[in-house]
């Protein structure tokens, strides 16, 4: 994803989250035509840095929909990636909770309607949800804010309505990725899309992570130099961690009281965490051509030479696959491994209260010769899709858009450039490396619609055992063209 410009404008509107307005009374917002990114809570007793006011506005006319009551069916696990996309029930001083604070009560007072708490404890049960309402013929929900991988199954049921055809929504804005529209858009069609609304479409980004206190112990090279020299590869993550291993416990048996050069988990590559890795080294899994027929990506040459390097990164000496922490992020923070791949949000949620010092940095490379870094978030993280009993479109669309506009200028930037760059990160490079990897995010297609049944969750078999590559391709390929070409289909009738 070409982010680049896109991040200068959100690091630029930060100035939203506090000083000037700060004083301002909530009750007193005032609707506009234009997207009124203004703070109004009183800022944390937490440091931040100095902001100017900026002001992002979007193309949406001055609406009255009279006091009329907006559902959203949402996922938001509580203390989740995910729980901070849509609605936040108080202010509490946290900078992130009150600017999506101030932006419901803002886009409320702007077009004279009530935002309901949409929160459900998880994706299946806003699945479910949605899925009874279309057959009830209902209207219950303006828009389904879930998870990316339940939403890109449940589009194919039919229930779920063309954002294309939804006034307002401009893909063109900022508030959208930029390569929105070739990875999203088939054939006229858009059945989910992320935007700035969706903080977990940043906080589910897949990064590096690594203990600085090891590396630094064990003498290991500068490693922000690394990757700013384009350097950092899976190579060099292999080489780098092959021979580490420190019977921290002393018992002589390789166990989880002891030190690993690096750790994927339980089960090696595998789901989304691989799909990151695989998306790091310049794959991606189908190449659409325009008569809406397509080619797999990953039975070429490069990407068995691909797997011929994650095999040796994911059986090496130095690596553990047994870490029983709930998240890769653990087994750094507690020594456990030196290196472990980990989503931003992660640094957000449990490195708060770290006492240790971590570092942070892109997805490596294929090689030193691959363009750029690349990564992808999470299919854990929420998109946006509307269901096809639409009520009404223009609520729906403004709602959608008024809501991505204020969130560029005010909540990712809470996010972004006060909490996980300022209070979180540990050295000025990690917040370098940070915008490295949002400025490498890609979007793609083949990823978006994948599902449940698509290729990232074969990643597992295919990378399992060295030399099998081939013939694992050979044996899930025939499945994967069936199910990708039912996807395709959807769009192309």
């Amino acid at each position: 994803m070409k982010q680049t410009n896109r991040f200068t404008v959100l690091l630029l509107a930060a100035a939203l989250l506090l000083p000037s307005c700060a004083a301002e009374n909530p009750e007193k917002t005032e609707p506009d035509a234009a997207v009124s990114n203004t703070t109004v809570s009183e800022p944390s007793a937490e440091t931040v840095p100095e902001t100017e006011e900026t002001i992002l506005t979007d193309s949406v006319p001055e609406l009255n929909f009279e006091g009329a009551s907006v559902t959203m069916a949402g996922q938001g696990t509580k203390g989740g990636n995910n729980s901070l996309d849509m609605w936040v029930e108080e202010l509490t001083g946290d900078v992130v909770n009150d600017a999506i604070f101030n932006r419901n009560l803002a886009i409320a007072s702007r077009f004279n309607v009530v935002i309901e708490e949409p929160l459900m404890n998880d994706y299946t049960t806003v699945s479910n949800a949605v899925k009874s309402m279309v057959l009830a013929g209902d209207s219950t929900y303006d828009i389904v804010v879930n998870q990316l991988a339940q939403t890109s199954a449940d589009v194919r049921t039919g229930y779920y309505y063309n954002l294309a055809e939804i006034p307002y929504i401009d893909l063109d804005m900022p508030w959208y990725p930029s390569d929105a529209k070739e990875s999203a858009v088939l054939n006229d069609k858009l059945y989910l899309i992320v935007s700035d609304m969706c903080i977990s479409y940043i906080g589910q980004t897949w990064s590096m992570c690594f203990n600085k206190d090891l590396t630094t112990d064990m003498g290991i090279e500068n490693l922000y130099d690394l990757a700013r020299e384009g350097e950092w590869t899976v190579d060099k993550l292999r080489e780098l961690t092959a021979d580490v291993y420190i019977d921290v416990n002393g018992d002589g048996a390789r166990d989880e009281g002891d030190t690993y050069g690096f750790t994927m988990g339980g089960s090696g590559i595998n789901g989304c965490m691989g799909a990151a890795f695989l998306y790091g080294t310049g794959l991606h899994y189908l190449d659409i051509h325009e008569d809406l027929t397509f080619d797999h990506l990953l039975n070429s040459e490069y990407a068995q030479a691909v797997a011929e390097k994650f095999y040796a990164l994911n059986n090496q000496t130095g690596s553990t696959k047994y870490t029983a922490q709930s998240h890769t992020m653990h087994a750094m923070m507690d020594r456990i491994a030196v290196f472990a791949p980990s989503q931003l949000g992660h640094y957000y949620i449990y490195a708060r209260d770290f006492e240790g010092t971590f570092g942070v940095l892109p997805m490596p490379k294929y090689d030193a010769a691959q363009e750029r870094y690349a990564t992808i978030c999470d299919a854990g993280c929420n998109c946006i899709s509307v269901a096809k009993t639409i009520r009404d479109p223009e609520l729906t669309g403004a709602l959608i858009e008024s809501m991505s506009a204020y969130a560029t200028g005010s909540v990712l930037p809470a996010y972004v450039d006060v909490s996980l760059q300022t209070k979180i990160a540990r050295d000025e490079e990690s917040v370098e490396m940070m915008q490295i990897v949002l400025d490498s995010r890609v979007m793609d297609f083949g990823y978006l619609y994948c599902g449940w049944d698509g290729w990232t969750w074969q990643l597992a078999n295919l990378f399992a055992d060295p030399g099998t590559y081939s013939s694992m391709i050979a044996k899930v390929q025939k499945v994967q063209t069936k199910t990708y070409e039912r996807i395709i289909k959807m769009f192309a009738d």
